[in-house]
């Protein structure tokens, strides 16, 4: 029902802190009746670091782009001038094509005409939670489409997640083949947005859990919780799970370059609250701490430090002996049979 990104991570993985976390929050697909519980949450988190060798990520350039254009909207509508910077085989918003893409956006029939006034569902949880001791509030609800309740796609998920580590590895190799002989061993935005363009990331087949591909793991950390955005749903309530935040964080990053990671940072610093938002309407409204030279965005934090655990959080790891893995990658891994080796030593399904 929601996704936020965070740079750096939230959470931490034997100590170490990544460059970005992505947190895929949803609400139990079963009635409270069914289940058992009261109002239970599931927020899957998958990290991101960036390597200098690592290809461009193909779902979250995809990503970037989609936003940089939604960036572009919102700051149109606003009238405000676009932010001039580039990415790599993205909407243009050079200076000297601001005039054309502009033309191209008077005349679509897509622009936005309003928003609602609340858009996603983290903006009910808000609104409950600031009005819940007024006299005359009652609880907004949140309303699942049709299309939610449908019958889980019918799919050969074995095939199709092998398929899908085949492709990732074959792309990769064509990157690095590209880099060494075209560019010199570098990268460089030409190298990307050729990489982009052969690979027709503007085509690809869309995937709602695009991370989830990305990290090449079945295995995770779980525990409960609640979230790290106000007003952080789940907080405890004796002798009941009620609105506990269930967390599966993956144990292996998403390999992505830094030019992503850099884009990602300038995209949550320089967020602008949309035309009919109830907060800072049209103003600079990120979450984050950021620091900057001049124009230039230096660092970008935004990121809740955690705060501390107990045996109550029902801290576990789930892998190798728990289920066999769909991925390649996590089969070769759990080949390892010492266990300080496989969770120590070579923690993740590459680097070895």
């Amino acid at each position: 029902s929601h996704i936020d990104i965070h740079t750096p991570s939230e959470h931490t993985q034997d100590g170490k802190r990544y460059d970005a976390e992505i947190q895929l929050q949803h609400f139990y697909s079963v009635t409270a009746s069914q289940a058992g519980v009261n109002n239970e949450m599931g927020t899957v988190s998958v990290f991101m670091q960036a390597y200098e060798d690592a290809a461009p990520y193909r779902y979250l350039d995809k990503i970037i782009c989609q936003w940089r254009r939604k960036e572009y909207e919102v700051r149109k509508e606003c009238g405000l001038d676009p932010i001039e910077t580039s990415y790599p085989g993205c909407f243009p918003l050079k200076r000297n094509l601001r005039r054309k893409v502009q033309e191209v956006n008077a005349t679509s029939t897509n622009a936005p005409k309003g928003r609602s006034k609340f858009q996603t569902a983290q903006d009910v949880i808000l609104h409950n939670y600031q009005f819940k001791d007024h006299p005359n509030h009652s609880n907004v609800k949140i309303f699942m489409e049709e299309s939610n309740w449908a019958p889980a796609e019918e799919k050969d998920w074995d095939a199709w997640i092998a398929e899908q580590s085949q492709k990732m590895q074959q792309e990769e190799e064509l990157y690095h083949r590209m880099r060494t002989m075209d560019h010199g061993g570098n990268h460089t935005d030409q190298l990307h947005q050729q990489f982009r363009q052969l690979l027709e990331y503007d085509e690809i087949e869309w995937f709602n859990y695009w991370p989830m591909l990305g990290v090449r793991t079945e295995y995770y950390f779980r525990y409960s919780g609640s979230q790290t955005i106000p007003p952080c749903y789940g907080n405890f309530v004796s002798d009941t799970r009620e609105g506990t935040n269930h967390w599966r964080v993956m144990k292996d990053p998403i390999r992505i370059h830094p030019r992503q990671l850099q884009e990602l940072q300038r995209l949550i610093a320089d967020r602008i609250s949309p035309k009919g938002s109830l907060v800072s309407e049209c103003q600079p409204d990120t979450a984050a701490k950021v620091q900057r030279d001049g124009n230039k965005v230096i660092e970008v934090q935004a990121a809740r430090p955690l705060m501390s655990w107990h045996n109550v959080h029902f801290k576990t790891f789930c892998e190798c002996k728990d289920w066999d893995s769909k991925w390649p990658e996590d089969r070769e891994w759990c080949k390892i049979d010492n266990i300080n080796e496989r969770f120590y030593d070579k923690p993740y399904n590459f680097g070895w």
